[in-house]
């Protein structure tokens, strides 16, 4: 074989598997296009936020789920004792989001997502972990869009994310380094792939809180667009 037929062949392989990748993404988006237009109805969409609320915050590619840090039926304070400084304000709300622990802690800005980095996360090679962010709530307030359902569905979202996180075998959470200021991030459950992203998992915990969800909800607007849609249907907004 001479080398101009190498050459050539090598690009017809290229050519096929960047258009096997196009048509790959194609039908990735369109299917959460799809499911985010077609959500579950969520039977507790029709019942107010509790008091306090729970929250759902959205960045560019990430959802977290905001909740009181001395909540009425959760006093994270009390659970993450010797994990948070004890002296945040009474008014602080926690940010939970699980996702690929690389993702976290390495990729803090969009240059930092280097090739290796996106196909160890996406391959399901790096330890999943939950990042809990303490915020202001008046922060939350102005920024999140609270969650309806009342205290039951609060109450499964707590319950959610306590199984999600892992234990060592006395029985305490598993601290994972991040030079994150303000971050604490914890071992959590599961194995991040570009079926089960931070995203999914979002939309799988307010699914079993009865709120709208996409079946697949790989993006951020795949959280989100189900929870407008619902809210858009009630006659009260």
């Amino acid at each position: 074989m001479n080398v101009r037929t190498a050459l050539i062949r090598a690009a017809g392989w290229t050519g096929l598997g960047l258009l096997s990748f196009l048509v790959c993404g194609f039908w990735y988006v369109g299917a959460a296009w799809v499911s985010g237009m077609l959500p579950s109805a969520g039977k507790s969409a029709q019942v107010p936020p509790g008091k306090p609320p729970a929250y759902l915050c959205e960045a560019a590619f990430h959802t977290d789920i905001a909740l009181p840090l001395d909540g009425e039926i959760a006093n994270w304070r009390k659970d993450f004792r010797g994990y948070l400084p004890d002296y945040l304000p009474r008014d602080t709300y926690l940010l939970f989001g699980w996702g690929d622990s690389v993702f976290f802690t390495k990729v803090l800005y969009p240059e930092d997502l280097t090739l290796p980095r996106g196909l160890s996360a996406l391959a399901g090679m790096n330890p999943v972990a939950m990042r809990i962010v303490p915020v202001y709530g008046s922060d939350v307030r102005d920024v999140c869009k609270p969650l309806p359902g009342g205290q039951d569905t609060k109450r499964v979202l707590i319950d959610e994310i306590r199984a999600s996180l892992k234990r060592n075998a006395e029985g305490a959470y598993v601290q994972i380094d991040t030079a994150v200021p303000g971050e604490l991030l914890l071992a959590a459950r599961g194995r991040y792939s570009p079926f089960n992203t931070c995203n999914q998992w979002t939309a799988r915990v307010l699914g079993r809180a009865g709120l709208p969800r996409a079946t697949f909800a790989p993006f951020a607007w795949s959280v989100t667009h189900p929870l407008n849609l619902s809210a858009a249907a009630r006659p009260d907004e």
